[in-house]
């Protein structure tokens, strides 16, 4: 089909509904982006600038569809990478660089992505970290966050997206909602809605309301410096795996922040919990965890310089991503929500899918 002229409203504006306005534009499509929050603003609803954020894939050795995002995502990622590389100068950086990163966790085996990802080697026993059973090098793309949401957005504005800051209610069922962000569109533009994406992360919780929605409050610690690699240990903190202390941490990783001289200590994977507040016996954990892997950035007193504690809720969904199409009465809804800590790493192969649903749903109607 022809998707000039066919209007499609995008409702959130993180890393998912960024993306997938692009990739709607690009596909041919007219795109309007609604969202109550945008990049450089902060709230704890407003998930994607509080990522670590690097490429690593979490999807499982049978997840087909989410290890082809992953894919897509990381070889798009790679291309803009090379295109800066090589064509310096751009005003708006991506925020996005290649670091050397090593990875150990519980699982015995080499993980799906070792094949994808460059320069990947086996790391010795010898040479693992304390309860772990794997562990690997390679290259990653690491990610500043708040650097490639701004990113994002400029390039869907400078393709035409048209972009609308408005709170769309969350107290009210789907349709009524769809109803008022009609009215709302239809005031800045004259053109009919085609279908809407729904896009709206852990707000989906209520927009839909979904109540498989759960957070995953990740607490991290930003500090002076940047690391001169990527650390991940998947593995508890504590010598005893089933340690319940409050203090334990599940997952230890340092991620250096491209252009900004800081890097992202974590991390905590706290189902089902919304508190916004960090606590200061799990910065302390997080401190104590990463000092061996990074002793480059402790200062003269053999400390890290901490600049900030701040907690993100990833947007997890218990029965995996939705990404599907679905009818809500005369309007065409595709959703897209759920990703949890992969938002990043999927975007670029979620957002294609949409891209997909909604070319052969519409193709229906004409």
């Amino acid at each position: 089909m022809s998707s000039e002229r066919r209007l499609v409203a995008v409702i959130g504006a993180g890393v998912i509904g960024l993306q997938t306005s692009i990739s709607l534009r690009q596909a041919g499509f007219e795109v309007v982006l609604l969202a109550k929050h945008f990049p450089g603003e902060q709230s704890i609803e407003y998930t994607s600038p509080w990522a670590g954020a690097h490429w690593r894939s979490h999807a499982g050795e049978d997840d087909l569809e989410q290890q082809q995002w992953d894919t897509e995502t990381y070889k798009h990622m790679l291309s803009i990478i090379e295109k800066e590389t090589n064509e310096p100068g751009e005003s708006v950086l991506s925020g996005l660089a290649l670091r050397h990163s090593r990875y150990f966790s519980t699982s015995a085996s080499a993980p799906w992505w070792s094949n994808l990802v460059r320069d990947y080697q086996t790391t010795p026993s010898s040479s693992l970290a304390p309860g772990t059973q794997h562990g690997t090098t390679y290259t990653s793309i690491m990610i500043n966050a708040p650097m490639y949401l701004s990113y994002l957005l400029q390039t869907a504005q400078s393709l035409g997206v048209q972009t609308i800051r408005a709170a769309l209610p969350s107290n009210s069922d789907l349709s009524e909602s769809l109803h008022i962000a009609r009215k709302i569109i239809s005031e800045h533009h004259n053109g009919g809605i085609s279908a809407f994406v729904n896009a709206t992360g852990i707000c989906a919780r209520t927009f839909v309301p979904d109540p498989a929605i759960n957070p995953v409050r990740g607490h991290t610690v930003t500090v002076i410096g940047e690391a001169k690699q990527i650390t991940t240990i998947e593995a508890p903190s504590s010598a005893d795996p089933s340690s319940n202390s409050s203090e334990s941490t599940p997952i230890m990783y340092i991620l250096p922040r491209p252009h900004c001289n800081t890097t992202i200590l974590g991390g905590t994977k706290d189902v089902d919990n919304w508190d916004p507040s960090p606590s200061p016996a799990t910065t302390a954990e997080i401190l104590r965890r990463a000092k061996e892997w990074a002793p480059e950035l402790l200062n003269s007193d053999g400390e890290f310089s901490v600049l900030s504690e701040q907690i993100g809720l990833r947007p997890a969904r218990k029965g995996g991503v939705r990404v599907e199409i679905e009818k809500v009465e005369e309007f065409v809804v595709c959703h897209s929500y759920g990703h949890a800590g992969a938002g990043y790493q999927n975007s670029v192969g979620s957002a294609e899918k949409v891209v997909r649903l909604l070319d052969e749903e519409l193709s229906r109607y004409t």
